[in-house]
């Protein structure tokens, strides 16, 4: 099943845009659980292309995907997550 995501996401997503990741990464960092739809709107995103970049960074184990007392799918950085931010998108 994993495969079949990977094989799916590499039509989805030809390449992989780090400015967009970096604002994703950027924004779960400082808001800890969000729903999709709030991240694609605070950063900017379709929520199309939003759940493309979510799905690959699932797949590389940047973040999780929990549910809410109401059943809302919730995303939150992984520790693999928090170390890229810290160490490659943190302003000094």
């Amino acid at each position: 099943m994993q495969l079949k995501k990977i094989k799916r996401n590499k039509i989805d997503i030809r390449r992989i845009d780090w400015k967009i990741v970096k604002r994703l990464v950027t924004s779960l960092y400082y808001h800890s659980r969000m729903k999709k739809t709030q991240i694609a709107t605070t950063c900017n995103l379709s929520y199309d292309k939003c759940r493309r970049y979510l799905c690959w960074m699932e797949i590389m184990d940047l973040i999780n995907k929990d549910k809410n007392e109401e059943g809302f799918e919730l995303i939150r950085l992984t520790e693999k997550g928090n170390d890229l931010y810290n160490k490659e998108f943190k302003e000094n």
